[in-house]
């Protein structure tokens, strides 16, 4: 596939409010400065910061790295913030790097047990499919293990996974974490589609220009795979009178209301017989406005809202109140989840605010309510048809979860 693009993964990069004045070349003073904010602050703004580790272990924590920073890089005390405030677990409590610092121009992908190169920019598309084998001579294992460490733990696998995976792509953390030597060039070992063993040396450039990335796959993308910068588009496919709708934000409240009333217009127009909502890269919003403006739309038509008639697909990517809505549609509509888990839990820790560091700019994301919509032993949004796309799916660009949803249809 040749086109313009913002990333499976790499959507979770882009779409986050992140400072753009934010810097990591500062003084050892000036880091433990931060850090003293950042232990202080953390703990006052969270809801409850100590839901699954210790006041004494973040404190221990804190500690440690207070002493350790004068004799760190800039990059090493970054990592260092970032564990830290992984300690506290939920998924919306995080430091993020913005993103307008550079990257490596790849995107990631988890196939299995298989971490596979799914997008590329020039001049390395020679990556493209390949799988990842180690970066240097740290091999894959001990880089997850190293990744793990400094993203929340307390959501799901999935979603632990892909967001440790996006942390091989920063230059910041690779060379924090004493991988690389030079933030310049990542040597990133790779068995590409021949079986050979390459090494390709990627160096980081700014995200936003996507014009000489290819997607590794057929020459047709899969509908989940089109029109990957636009956050709410429907498709009325005539052949099995189905509306395909990819929701991937909750906009402001104007836009969302008119967005849903073309929503309801094309359903009646299009007489269709059911709705699939593709919520694989939503990564979050207004829930509530979701309940008030959408959901009513969907429960009042009884063409979709039946057994068979309306389906969501869901993933690590659905997060936050993405979740929410797809539990919504299936415990007030007769929706049907076909996926993989979703990667927040359904009971959680959410809605996010966030500070930033005094002296980094560096922001610091954390949840400031609790929300409980599921019982006390729900550990996961589990989808009621489990579907996990394989490597050589996707590279035939094919999508069995909508396979699968068209066949159930007929």
């Amino acid at each position: 596939m040749r086109q313009t693009l913002v990333g499976l993964t790499l959507a979770i990069l882009l779409t986050a409010c992140a400072a753009q004045d934010a810097t990591t070349n500062i003084t050892p003073d000036a880091w433990r400065a931060d850090l003293r904010y950042l232990a202080a602050e953390l703990p006052r703004r969270h809801v409850n910061a100590f839901h699954t580790n210790t006041r004494e272990r973040f404190a221990d924590e804190v500690a440690r790295l207070d002493a350790a920073i004068p004799r760190l890089t800039n990059d090493e005390s970054v990592v260092g913030l970032m564990r830290t405030v992984a300690l506290i677990g939920d998924g919306h409590t995080h430091l993020d790097l913005p993103p307008s610092f550079p990257r490596y121009p790849i995107e990631l992908h988890w196939f299995g047990d298989e971490l596979r190169v799914v997008a590329a920019g020039a001049p390395y598309h020679a990556a493209l499919g390949a799988r990842v084998v180690a970066i240097g001579d740290v091999p894959l294992a001990e880089l997850m293990k190293r990744t793990t460490e400094l993203v929340p733990r307390d959501e799901t696998a999935g979603r632990t996974r892909e967001t440790a995976a996006m942390q091989l792509t920063s230059p910041e953390v690779l060379h924090g974490l004493g991988v690389i030597a030079d933030r310049e060039r990542a040597p990133f070992v790779l068995d590409n589609a021949a079986g050979e063993r390459i090494t390709v040396t990627l160096s980081p450039v700014r995200i936003g220009d996507f014009s000489s990335w290819r997607v590794a796959g057929g020459d047709k993308p899969p509908l989940y795979l089109r029109r990957l910068n636009e956050p709410w588009w429907t498709e009325f496919l005539p052949d099995t009178q189905t509306v395909y709708f990819s929701f991937s934000a909750y906009p402001q409240e104007a836009e969302f209301r008119e967005r849903a009333a073309a929503l309801a217009k094309l359903l009646d127009e299009s007489h269709t017989h059911r709705l699939v909502i593709d919520l694989r890269r939503n990564q979050g919003g207004d829930f509530q406005r979701f309940r008030s403006l959408l959901l009513p739309i969907i429960e009042a038509r009884s063409a979709i809202n039946r057994a068979g008639g309306l389906f969501v697909i869901i993933g690590p990517g659905t997060f936050s109140a993405a979740g929410v809505s797809a539990l919504d549609l299936r415990n007030r509509a007769h929706a049907i989840l076909v996926g993989t888990p979703a990667g927040i839990r359904p009971n959680h820790y959410g809605d996010s605010a966030e500070f930033r560091l005094p002296n980094s700019g560096l922001r610091i994301s954390y949840a400031t309510q609790f929300h409980r919509f599921g019982t006390d032993t729900d550990s996961e949004i589990v989808p009621d048809k489990r579907i996990e796309p394989t490597w050589e799916e996707f590279r035939a660009g094919r999508d069995p979860i909508m396979e699968w949803i068209l066949s159930y249809a007929r």
